[in-house]
């Protein structure tokens, strides 16, 4: 892939909101409290011809997930977002993935063809090689939110909502959810994806990421670092303890929930298992691995195939 240079952004600066939606009714949920209430719609139009004002006209919407539902269906279709189970959606830096377009909050930031990013010029400060164009998108974002929240003596957002399209290729949110997590000040934001339950109800599955550099498990850490490789009808099962020195293949989901409960029985204090998408992996196929891993082991961190290693 390309790399490039890239001048870094600044991380001051001024913002003006691209629409009142979505970015102006979080601010001012944010301001009374993480989003009590929200408002959408367009104000009454100023007479021209001396009558009197008219009131003005607008809906109320109540809460936060309402407004999420609301623009997820406009841009994408919540019927469109893959299935998983969840907790409740709490507000954050909302991000809309379609196949064509990605989206933070209600402003288009970078164009996509079938899921992917037509540049793919790499920024050299991104320490995962994601694309320049992802990390300056995420960047402004951030910067943008430092200036708001010094003017409005608000927190910047510390969770980041993404909404994308179940057919999405997995390397592709990788991309997206290393850029934004690198990108973010002083630390890492806190990351999940939003999904439709059994029911149809949205929900917010959080998902943890691998450091862009690897991650060293301590020396008697006791971690068992369970990594499940999924490509195309095919599921790779290993660990780093040394006492699991085993590697189990999997064909169908059922062999890897069998898989899953025996590891389980043998394990029963561990809850995080690291999933590793290869090429061809679409996000619901994802999200599949996690709904047959999530009673056993609830705790999801994706990796773009980072080592995770022992000393």
């Amino acid at each position: 892939m390309a790399s490039r240079k890239s001048n870094p952004i600044p991380r001051r600066g001024a913002r003006r909101l691209a629409a009142p939606l979505l970015t102006v009714g979080l601010m001012v949920g944010l301001a009374v409290g993480l989003g009590s209430w929200l408002a959408s719609g367009a104000i009454g139009a100023q007479p021209s011809n001396g009558e009197s004002q008219r009131p003005a006209q607008f809906e109320r919407l109540q809460g936060f997930s309402t407004v999420v539902v609301n623009h997820v269906n406009a841009t994408l279709g919540t019927d469109k977002l893959p299935v998983a189970n969840g907790g409740g959606v709490e507000p954050g830096l909302l991000v809309t993935v379609a196949l064509d377009r990605l989206q933070i909050f209600d402003r288009d930031v970078a164009k996509l063809s079938a899921g992917r990013v037509s540049d793919t010029a790499i920024a050299a400060e991104c320490a995962s090689g994601c694309p320049a164009v992802l990390y300056d998108a995420f960047q402004r974002s951030w910067l943008e939110a430092a200036v708001e929240s010094t003017a409005f003596a608000v927190e910047i957002p510390q969770r980041v909502l993404l909404a994308v399209h179940r057919d999405l290729p997995a390397d592709s949110l990788l991309q997206i959810a290393y850029a934004v997590a690198e990108t973010r000040p002083v630390q890492p934001p806190q990351l999940a994806l939003l999904v439709n339950n059994a029911r149809g109800s949205l929900r917010a599955r959080s998902i943890f990421l691998v450091p862009p550099q690897g991650l060293e498990l301590r020396q008697g850490s006791a971690a068992l670092g369970l990594t499940v490789e999924v490509s195309p009808g095919r599921y790779r099962v290993t660990a780093t303890d040394p006492r699991y020195a085993r590697q189990h293949e999997a064909t169908t989901p059922a062999m890897l929930e069998a898989i899953a409960r025996d590891i389980k029985r043998r394990y029963p204090g561990k809850e995080t298992v690291i999933v590793v998408p290869r090429d061809g992996v679409k996000v619901r196929e994802l999200m599949r691995v996690a709904r047959i891993m999530r009673d056993d082991f609830p705790r999801l961190v994706l990796s773009a195939g980072q080592d995770v290693r022992t000393p």
